[in-house]
């Protein structure tokens, strides 16, 4: 509840105004949050969208929004395995014609997060946000999830 709380307040806290062209360079959580206003036009509405989407995660997903949240925790744990800080790792990209882009990143670390990052706005953009699962209750995600060796 804790970590729920922590991220809730600085995604509120946070003024993102993404333009065009606009190389951005800040924390990984906020340039996440910056990458799904490029794309989707939102970013707090899946704090709570699901099983998946904002911090945590348990069961199974609910809606393909949700596998994309679901793909987008096993990209950062693989990005964990390596050594990378996900949450916290920067890394400079841009926006262009609602389409987030990395920008020329060299650290092995900080590409692979902003693939993950990038890769997440582009399922959203194709996803159908479905109101039904916003503030989704935790319990109902159930105890069996997917395995991320299949991603």
């Amino acid at each position: 509840m804790g970590s729920l709380l922590f991220g809730l307040i600085s995604l509120l806290t946070v003024q993102l105004t993404v333009t065009e062209g606009h190389v951005v360079r800040t924390r990984s959580v906020i340039e996440l949050v910056g990458m799904l206003r490029c794309s989707t036009g939102r970013s707090i509405s899946y704090l709570t969208y699901g099983c998946y989407c904002g911090i945590g995660g348990r069961g199974w997903p609910r809606d393909k929004t949700d596998w994309c949240c679901y793909t987008h925790d096993c990209c950062y744990g693989k990005a964990e395995d390596i050594g990378c800080h996900p949450k916290t790792d920067s890394y400079s990209w841009s926006c262009r014609y609602f389409t987030p882009r990395c920008g020329n990143i060299y650290d092995e670390c900080e590409k692979m997060i902003c693939d993950c990052d990038v890769q997440l706005s582009k399922c959203l953009k194709k996803a159908v946000y479905q109101r039904k699962y916003s503030f989704w209750p935790n319990f109902l995600c159930g105890r069996y999830r997917p395995s991320c060796s299949n991603f």
